[in-house]
């Protein structure tokens, strides 16, 4: 017996390769209360195989916290088994009244609650993000306590000898200051006290406007058990929420799953390769949102994938690339044009967090070093390209890369990124790297051809010459950032659209990572979705039609 552990990521490109899963015998989905999108697309994917094709193949589901009912009676009312795991009970404390002041500041001061009442233990306190992570870490440098504290922060920004800080012996007590990765993903040993702000930032996509927003929002009651639980592993603990206890009863009981928040494209195209054509009407243990659903499929049909819900032979190629369909799209336009690996770079540097650091307009140092990649006037991804050349150039070196706004850990994973996909493209005969480097060509007009490909539904024309407000496809409007080299061109698609919060009654769309593109070029490459209408407007200021 082989037992193989795997992402649902790769689990779903077995089921493309091999329908029937047919050297496999038992499907295991570990850690399933986390709800990710692949895990209830795989879930929902083995379930229809067993009940067509593969009868004799078992199934699964295993996790900590999660409320099993509802999906044993997805899996046609399968048994639930039950394993008591040896844990210590952890006593919880709430506020007695909401506290307006900064989480932070709450959060330093029940830390120094905790250490004057000379309870053992290490502290784990949680934070939304690196920023609140930070001012937490500025709060507790004015504790008040007898006692000496090692205060550390545990973030994914942080460079990996920086994380193990977090779980290597220290002899002081530790207070560590973390994100969600804290929640499930990983346990520190010594933890016997937990503060938890009750907020995390959650990933959510706005299907009728077609946008990724990424917000604070309350945790779950379920969330909330599972931060508690990390205090009572190896002994007796307590939790400290910055909550009411009245406040609790008001939150959701668990997390929204992610099927229901998240941009379903590659979701949809997967199912449509297996012959599913209704995504919506599929059989789901969540169902995902008709909109989303219907936005995916006009995603896949602007990009050439989908025509009349058929899959296309571009479709079929797109398929066999492991990533997003805008990015398989924009390298099977590349791979016709010759820059394969300048669109492998610029679909790596889009996947993780960002290679630049935000702009300080008044920081005269920062200006500088950033216009050193800012050479092109064309597209923000070529300032990017020109940003990871540097890190590359200096073998990603901490403080070379610090020094020009450039964050050396997220440019190695770059690389192993663009590595990643350059391998791809070549086993699918996109790019043969034996042939050609892998070296970017700089044909720049080739890579921006290939780039608004990916992004030809996210197309904005300015309103006004040298102005930001842009009107963008299906009658949105939106606003394109003051960081961007795209400050002249009247037509450019936008790689990223997040919600800002605005003075006006309607939060404002942010465009960034824009790539100037040509009226031609979109009459070229998407003939079919362009048409041509005549409109008789009234013009108020010149008083005439």
């Amino acid at each position: 017996t082989r037992i193989c552990f795997v992402t649902e990521g790769i689990l779903l490109r077995w089921l493309q390769d091999d329908r029937t899963l047919s050297k496999i015998g038992a499907v295991v989905f570990d850690e399933f209360h986390e709800r990710n999108l692949l895990s209830d697309v795989a879930l929902a994917l083995v379930k229809h195989l067993q009940q067509t094709q593969r009868p004799d193949l078992a199934m699964l589901v295993m996790s900590a916290t999660l409320d099993a009912e509802p999906v044993a009676e997805y899996l046609e009312h399968c048994p639930i088994l039950i394993s008591e795991g040896q844990s210590f009970p952890v006593e919880v404390g709430y506020l007695t009244l909401p506290d307006q002041r900064p989480i932070t500041a709450q959060a330093a001061e029940a830390v120094e609650r905790i250490l004057n009442d000379d309870a053992p233990g290490d502290i784990l306190v949680f934070m939304p993000g690196r920023g609140e992570i930070n001012g937490t870490l500025d709060a507790l440098r004015g504790l008040k306590t007898q006692e000496r504290v090692a205060c550390i922060p545990l973030h994914g920004a942080l460079e990996p000898q920086e994380q193990d800080r977090a779980f290597a012996p220290n002899p002081l007590r530790k207070v560590v200051v973390a994100t969600n990765v804290a929640e499930t993903s990983i346990t520190i040993d010594g933890i016997r006290h937990v503060v938890d702000s009750g907020v995390a930032r959650v990933a959510r996509y706005d299907a009728e406007r077609g946008i990724g927003t990424l917000l604070l929002e309350p945790i779950s009651q379920a969330s909330a058990d599972q931060r508690k639980g990390r205090a009572g592993r190896t002994a007796p603990g307590t939790c400290h929420r910055l909550w009411t206890a009245i406040g609790h009863k008001s939150r959701e009981e668990r997390n929204t799953p992610e099927i229901q928040r998240s941009d379903l494209a590659e979701v949809v195209l997967l199912l449509h390769s297996l012959g599913i054509r209704e995504a919506a009407t599929f059989d789901w243990l969540d169902k995902p949102d008709t909109q989303a659903v219907e936005r995916a499929e006009r995603l896949l049909t602007m990009l050439g994938a989908l025509e009349h819900a058929d899959l296309t032979a571009l479709g079929r190629k797109m398929l066999r690339l492991p990533m997003h369909p805008r990015y398989s799209r924009m390298l099977i336009e590349a791979s016709q044009r010759d820059c394969v690996p300048d669109a492998a770079l610029c679909a790596a540097l889009v996947g993780g967090r960002d290679l630049l650091a935000r702009l300080d307009r008044d920081d005269a140092k920062t200006q500088t070093t950033r216009e050193t990649f800012e050479e092109s006037e064309d597209s923000d991804f070529i300032t990017l390209m020109r940003a990871y050349d540097f890190a590359q150039a200096n073998r990603f070196s901490f403080d070379r890369c610090r020094s020009h706004g450039i964050n050396a850990q997220v440019a190695r994973q770059v690389e192993e990124t663009y590595k990643q996909i350059l391998h791809a493209a070549h086993q699918q005969r996109l790019y043969d790297r034996d042939a050609s480097p892998s070296i970017p060509a700089k044909n720049d007009e080739a890579l921006l051809r290939c780039l608004m490909a990916g992004f030809v539904d996210q197309l904005a024309k300015r309103r006004e010459p040298g102005k930001p407000t842009c009107d963008l496809t299906e009658q949105r409007q939106g606003q394109l950032v003051r960081e961007s080299v795209v400050q002249d061109a009247p037509y450019f698609v936008a790689a990223n659209l997040r919600q800002a919060p605005s003075r006006g009654p309607t939060p404002l769309t942010l465009l960034s990572l824009a790539t100037a593109v040509k009226p031609e070029w979109i009459a070229e490459m998407f003939p079919q979705h362009l048409s041509t209408t005549v409109e008789h407007l009234f013009d108020a200021k010149n008083k005439r039609v």
